[in-house]
Order: C-alpha cells, then structure tokens, then sequence
C-alpha cells in the first residue's frame, strides 16, 4: 500500500524510572482504535482529555497502580487500520507488535524480561487486537484487557446499516476514494484486507464476502468462510487462554450494537470452557466512558495481574 515500515511508538517512563538505574519494571502495550493513532489516543486528549502520563502518575501516587511502563504504538495505515493482523496487503502487524517492538523495548528500556510482566491492552480495535494476539502469544503476553473490542464477528456487524456500507465498498473503484469513502466503507476495506486479502486484484488487493446482486447482498461461500470470528476460535486457543489474566468490556449502549452482543458471547465461550475472566457490560456508549474505564478499570487490572506491578502506598501529592 506505500505505508512506511517506520512505526511512530510514544513510550511513557514511570517516576521510578529515573530514581534507580538497577530498577526493572513490567511493560502495558496499549493498542489505538480504528481511525486513529497512538497520539491522539493516548496522549492528546482526543476521548475525554486522556493523557496516560497524567492517569498514570496520578494513579500511581495514589497507590492505585505500580509502576509500569506503557508502550503505545501506532498501527494506522492507508485503509485506516491495521487490525494488528499479519496480511499479505497491509504488512505484518502480528509480528510487528509481538516480536518487533517487545524486543526492541526490551533491548533499550530496563523492563522485565518476562511474559509474567507482560500485558497487552486495547480499544475498540486495540482491543480486538490485544485479544487476537493475546491468545496466539502466551509466551509474550500474561494479561490481557479489551476496552469495547470491535469487530470479533467482522461478517456480522451493526453500524448504520452494513448492506448500504458493503454496497457502497464493493463499488469503489479508485484508491483516491478511499478517503472520502466513509467510516463504514473504510473499516471494511481493512477488514478485507485482514481477512480476505488477494494481492492480485488491483486496486484494494481484497476480494469481498459479498456480492452485489441487485439490491441484495449475495454472499461468497469461500470467502465468508475465511472470516471467521474470535469467539469462534476460543476453542482452539483455550490452552493459551488458561494461562493468562484475561478482562473484556463493553458500554450497554455502544452505537455498534455489535459488540455488547459479540462481548457478551465470548463471556459465554469462555465459561463454558471454564476459562477464569472478568467480563463487565457498563452503562455507556461506545467511548463516552474510555479515560474513566482505562483509569478506574484498565490500568488497575494490568498492575494486579502483572508481576513488579503490585501499587504502594499512596504518596502525600496522592492523597485526597
């Protein structure tokens, strides 16, 4: 696509890390959403004023969460999401996430250099990517959360009426219209590029699920087929899930009805599995709770489950 393999990462260093040069600390990956990027995420306020520096020095002078390092990359590309998935089309964001960049923190940041003090979080498409990645890479990764994960049943998502979207997608024709295409229309562009990619067919490189036929959405066997959904692979993955810490969430209310839905299925699978998670449907849209979630719910649950993480004692600043 002529996306740069050169990834911007915004790395955020704890007050101990300066204090102690022999000091070793467990490392958060936190993963954007879709339509956005590590910066205007984490860091510049764009869903109720979230700075993680601010949360995090906050929390941790109120010996709400230990010390941790947080790592947010940037996975924004031409379709306007990686999915964090490994594609012939978008590049390699599997590997890129999982062994590209937790070894380049690890060569030049002091982290513990462990799975136990690994965790891996996300929204919305982060979060169907700290789930995805989550459960192929237990060696990697021992905890997991997803604030409002998108898209875990990609072939069966609700936003604004999806046959409209797959019309007006499948009838693109030209990259230049990529931009003005819609939210809708981009997001599964990406997905087709995650799911189905085809680089021989020029100019997307993806071949779609459907078809138009008339007014109807026809579907493609072959092609449905390869979109396959997360709760239906937490069968396959239970091995990996049992060694892991593992929290999920969704707003009741989310404009994508989806994924209170596709959340509350996975809670399911994974206790009929007797797979150990938290699961937690809220009273909220889809972002209109993120900054207070990450803070109040997030964060706490990587500094519980994630070895070196454990909080201390609030300092004077931090107490209220």
């Amino acid at each position: 696509l002529g996306d740069s393999a050169d990834r911007a990462v915004s790395i955020y260093l704890p007050p101990g890390y300066s204090a102690s040069r022999a000091r070793r600390f467990p490392v958060v990956y936190l993963l954007h959403g879709f339509g956005a990027d590590n910066y205007t995420t984490w860091i510049a306020g764009r869903l109720q004023n979230l700075n993680v520096r601010v949360s995090m020095d906050s929390l941790i002078a109120a010996g709400k969460v230990g010390e941790m390092i947080i790592v947010m990359p940037s996975a924004r590309n031409r379709y306007d999401g990686s999915f964090y998935a490994n594609s012939p089309v978008t590049g390699n964001w599997e590997d890129f996430i999982v062994r590209d960049l937790v070894g380049f923190v690890d060569r030049h940041f002091r982290t513990i250099r462990s799975r136990e003090a690994r965790g891996l979080g996300g929204f919305s498409m982060g979060g169907y990517g700290a789930l995805r990645l989550g459960m192929r890479h237990p060696e990697t990764f021992a905890a997991i959360y997803a604030l409002s994960p998108c898209c875990l049943d990609p072939i069966r998502m609700e936003s604004g009426g999806m046959k409209k979207t797959w019309a007006s997608t499948i009838a693109l024709r030209d990259t230049s219209q990529i931009r003005t295409a819609g939210f809708n229309s981009n997001l599964v562009l990406a997905l087709a590029a995650v799911y189905s990619p085809d680089t021989t067919r020029a100019p997307f490189f993806v071949n779609y699920p459907f078809r138009i036929n008339g007014d109807s959405l026809v579907p493609e066997p072959l092609t449905v087929a390869k979109w396959k959904s997360v709760v239906s692979e937490i069968p396959e993955y239970a091995a990996n899930l049992r060694r892991m810490k593992i929290g999920f969430e969704a707003g009741r209310s989310d404009g994508f009805a989806d994924i209170p839905r596709n959340v509350t299925d996975l809670d399911r699978a994974l206790t009929g599995l007797g797979i150990p998670h938290r699961y937690e449907i809220f009273e909220g849209t889809h972002g209109n709770r993120f900054r207070k979630r990450l803070e109040e719910v997030a964060l706490p649950f990587f500094s519980a489950n994630l070895a070196g993480a454990r909080p201390k004692p609030p300092t004077r600043a931090g107490i209220r």
